[in-house]
This record gives C-alpha cells, structure tokens and sequence, in this order.
C-alpha cells in the first residue's frame, strides 16, 4: 500500500480557510482535511515513521477513595501511518514502556500496591495496536475483533486551532468481554467478565511548521480504564489513568537518555527493530 499522493501545500491551503493564514499563491480554499493532518502529526506525509518518546504519570482510584499516582512512566513508540486515496487512514503502532517509582524514578520490578498493600510484580509493556479509519475520520473495527467487543467506537477529531497552533485528536472507546479465569487461578488477578478502556490524544504543532518536510509536534495522552491483573486489585471498583506527554523526534537518538537507556538495558534492539 501507498500513501497517496499528497503535498504539505495542499494541507496549508485548507488550514487557510479555517485559520486566516495567508496564501496568496492558493486558488481555492477548503476546510482542513482532519486525516491528512493526523497523520502529518502523529506521523509524517512522505511515509516515514512518527518516532515518539513520552513521559508522564499512571494514576490509581479506587471509587470513594482519592486518586494517588502509582508510578511514573517513560516510553518510545513508532509510528506508521498510510493516507490513502480514498481519505482512509491505516495507522500501526508499537511501544515500549517501563514502569517506575514516583519518588526515585528506578524501575520498578517490584512494587508495593498502596492500594491494598500487596506485593506485585509489575510488567513493564511492549504493545502495538493495529486500526484503520474510513475517509470521515471513523475507526473501522475487522470482523474478527467484532465478536470480543460489546462496544467500540473511535475517530479522528475535527482539528481545533487557536492563534498560530493546530491541534488533532484522536478517540477511542472500547467495551470487551473478559475469559473467565482458569481454575486455582489467583482470583486477585481477574477484574471480571468486563473492560472498558477510553483512549484520548492530542497532537499540537504550530501552523507555520506545516510546511516543513518534519513537523514539529508535541502529544498529550490521557486514559481511563481498569485495574492491570498484576496490581491484584480484584474487581474492586475503580479506574487507572495514564497522564503523558510526549515529542515527535526526526529520528530516534534524540530521545532523552533516560528512555534510551532503559531500551537498551531492557529492550535491546528495539530500536533497530521494533517489530521484531
């Protein structure tokens, strides 16, 4: 598959007509197109991947009790992104996050649960995540993921700007059916016969770099979902909640040393390799 054909002035000629930026050389105006510059940001237009590290924090709340973060995290992802000539969107994506103790930053192999007091192993994450878009920005779910799913719903957003920035955004909202757990199985482990997740990011550049062959962009994740089965919290009532922020870099070594140092000790080659 190709992305189609596409230039940075085509995009720059519909953000004119929304934001008042000038461009005398245009002969026509349109309203942004949402997919292209989703994946202008969170990717690039000349089919290149969108290399990202991210930081930020995961949150715990259990119902009736307060929120308290649990853990910092760092992480890197690639980013691969298809616009295609009907205005469909395939985006593929792969990750790699470590977990870690608020108060130290050092990895946390091991952890003390604040929320119940037990010992837990967390596991820190390498995950990808496969989706497909329909020229109007909606998420299209394959048949064969239909029959776990009691509700999925996703989108691109319609860009928002303000002065000289833009933003894109992108929604997701899931509802699955969970197995039952094996016999003699921890029951502490399995959170019950349901998950739901909601996945909300943005992506913020500035208008005047949508020219650029490389847009500088920035990210903002948050989520909400369940307990992971290694914090062995049951089917206590509650949600967790990622809160990161990420930058798009040109090409990977210029992540913070932190991130690289933690994929290399942990994950050698991802970064020569990341779907290996």
């Amino acid at each position: 598959m190709k992305p189609a054909a596409l230039t940075r002035r085509a995009t720059l000629t519909g953000l004119a007509a929304t934001t008042g930026l000038s461009m005398t050389s245009a002969k026509a105006q349109s309203p942004i197109d949402k997919n292209k510059l989703y994946v202008q940001l969170r990717g690039n237009l000349d089919g290149n991947d969108g290399l990202w590290s991210y930081s930020g924090a995961y949150w715990g709340k259990p119902q009736g009790e307060i929120a308290r973060q649990l853990f910092r995290v760092d992480g890197f992802s690639f980013n691969t992104m298809i616009l295609h000539e009907d205005g469909g969107v395939d985006q593929k994506m792969i990750e790699c996050g470590f977990w870690q103790h608020p108060g130290t930053g050092e990895l946390a192999d091991a952890w003390t649960n604040p929320m119940n007091g037990l010992e837990c192993e967390p596991k820190h994450f390498k995950s990808s995540q496969s989706l497909s878009f329909d020229k109007h920005g909606n998420w299209e779910l394959p048949e064969d993921r239909r029959a776990a799913m009691r509700y999925a719903e996703g989108t691109i957003v319609s860009p928002i700007t303000n002065g000289p920035v833009i933003w894109s955004q992108e929604r997701l909202i899931t509802k699955t059916s969970r197995p039952e757990p094996a016999a003699g199985s921890d029951p502490l482990v399995y959170g019950g016969q349901v998950s739901t997740s909601t996945s909300l990011v943005t992506y913020k550049a500035n208008i005047a770099d949508l020219d650029k062959d490389f847009v500088p962009t920035t990210m903002h994740y948050q989520s909400m979902s369940g307990w992971y089965p290694w914090m062995r919290m049951g089917q206590k009532a509650g949600i967790c909640s990622f809160e990161l922020v990420g930058l798009k870099h040109p090409n990977a070594t210029e992540a913070p040393e932190r991130v690289l140092a933690f994929l290399n000790d942990r994950r050698p080659g991802f970064l020569k390799d990341p779907w290996a």
